[in-house]
């Protein structure tokens, strides 16, 4: 072999050579690249089931009863009117002629049942008027006419006459009206007189009148 002969074998199997390694490389299926991982994807995926699940079970439930009755109107209650009863007390008058004789335990004694005028009336000046008592005897024993009286006893002289006899006997549980004219004074002020029933030496049954003049 010629020394061209073997230097064009030389270069032609260096060629070969070079070819054996290259072409692997150049023929080679290229490699499938590996997909990102997108969060976003997920949670989507996850959003789209869970949606899904609640549609089905919905589907499954049963309808919801809705009632269609309508409500009855409150009836409103009007109380019963409470009955009121009212006690009606009566007050017993008891007649002066009734009074029971010998309540007071004394021998003598009165108890007056009304006066007029009434005590601190008003009077105008040197007006005559009528003083009344009536009086009923509540003792043991009676008043008898012909010895028993009233008479002034002190205070103002408004009377006209200073001693005056019963008009009747009073037995015990009876009563007697009592009169004396008088006079207011002639002068403005407050005037107290006194009377008293007297029988012997017994002296009782307070008569007091007190009147003003303007």
């Amino acid at each position: 072999m010629t020394r061209r002969s073997t230097r064009i074998f030389s270069f032609t199997a260096a060629a070969a050579f070079m070819l054996a390694c290259v072409m692997p490389a150049l023929f080679a299926p290229t490699p499938t690249p590996v997909p990102t991982f997108d969060t976003n994807v997920l949670n989507l995926v996850i959003a789209q089931t869970a949606n899904a699940a609640a549609t089905q079970t919905a589907l499954m439930m049963p309808p919801t009863f809705t009632p269609t009755a309508t409500p009855r109107p409150t009836s409103t209650i009007t109380p019963t009117p409470t009955a009121t009863f009212y006690f009606v007390v009566a007050t017993i008058t008891v007649p002066p002629t009734q009074i029971p004789a010998g309540t007071s335990g004394l021998e003598y004694e009165c108890q007056i049942l009304s006066q007029t005028p009434q005590n601190n009336s008003v009077m105008a000046r040197s007006s005559a008027f009528e003083t009344r008592w009536l009086v009923a005897n509540i003792g043991k024993a009676g008043w008898d006419q012909n010895n028993a009286d009233y008479r002034y006893t002190g205070g103002s002289r408004l009377h006209k006459d200073s001693i005056r006899d019963l008009d009747a006997s009073v037995s015990p549980g009876r009563t007697i009206e009592l009169i004396v004219n008088m006079q207011s004074p002639n002068e403005p002020g407050t005037y107290s007189t006194s009377w008293r029933i007297t029988i012997g030496k017994n002296e009782f049954c307070p008569m007091d009148l007190t009147i003003t003049v303007n």
